[in-house]
């Protein structure tokens, strides 16, 4: 409960409009209590064991797992992703997903690009990812941006929240198409046809490419850089123990 909590606290912060930068450095605290969660759930018995996140079963599960990998894509937060990764790690979710592992193949080592998926609302971004050309990458995702919240209806819980806000309270935290704005800066794609959408995150993208790829810590010790396509590896970011 505290793990979601802190979480959906960073989103309420994000969609309120604070700064990029103290968001970036909360992101820590999240994720640390994701980290506290896990290992509770490791210590129960075996026969009432349950996988931390369901990602076939919920929907809203599935987004906020993403959403949480996206945020530390998006503002540079390199450090946290193989320990966002290693949160499934033992469970039926461990390298199950395309959406997932495509992005974290950006990040991490021996990772497999995978056909199948779990939910179908995700099928016009892998298509959009998979496009041939620039600019038919450029179009599948804005036709996925544009379609996004649509795609939700009939199957996420979190939908229609905006029209429960009350004075008192608000489960209300903001729609973001965070896995969109991730693809877009980690494949460079041109989101001037839909980066005035309101569920794309456009200042993160903008916040993402302000800076540098940094290196990612593996769990060993090692650390990975790879750029972008087309742009200048900072080869003064390795170190001795350095992997490309």
């Amino acid at each position: 409960m505290l793990a979601y909590q802190l979480w959906n606290t960073f989103l309420m912060r994000y969609t309120a409009g604070e700064n990029i930068e103290g968001l970036a450095s909360s992101l820590t605290q999240v994720v640390e209590a994701f980290e506290r969660y896990v290992e509770a759930c490791n210590e129960v018995p075996d026969s009432e064991y349950r996988a931390p996140f369901l990602l076939d079963d919920m929907i809203d599960t599935y987004v906020d797992y993403l959403n949480l990998l996206c945020a530390a894509v998006l503002l540079h937060r390199e450090d946290l992703i193989p320990r966002i990764a290693v949160l499934n790690e033992g469970t039926p979710y461990d390298m199950a997903d395309a959406v997932i592992e495509d992005l974290l193949g950006f990040y991490l080592n021996e990772r497999s690009p995978l056909d199948s998926w779990f939910w179908k609302a995700y099928t016009p971004l892998l298509d959009a990812i998979d496009a041939d050309t620039s600019t038919e990458r450029q179009k599948g995702m804005s036709k996925y941006v544009k379609g996004w919240y649509k795609s939700m209806k009939g199957v996420a819980h979190f939908l229609g929240k905006h029209e429960e806000i009350k004075p008192e309270f608000s489960p209300y935290d903001g729609y973001w198409a965070m896995c969109a704005a991730a693809f877009t800066y980690l494949y460079d794609i041109d989101d001037s046809k839909y980066c005035d959408e309101l569920v794309y995150p456009k200042d993160m993208v903008d916040y993402a490419r302000s800076k540098s790829r940094q290196p990612v810590k593996l769990l060993d010790g090692s650390t990975v850089l790879r750029a972008l396509g087309g742009q200048p590896f900072p080869l003064d970011a390795l170190s001795a123990n350095s992997k490309l």
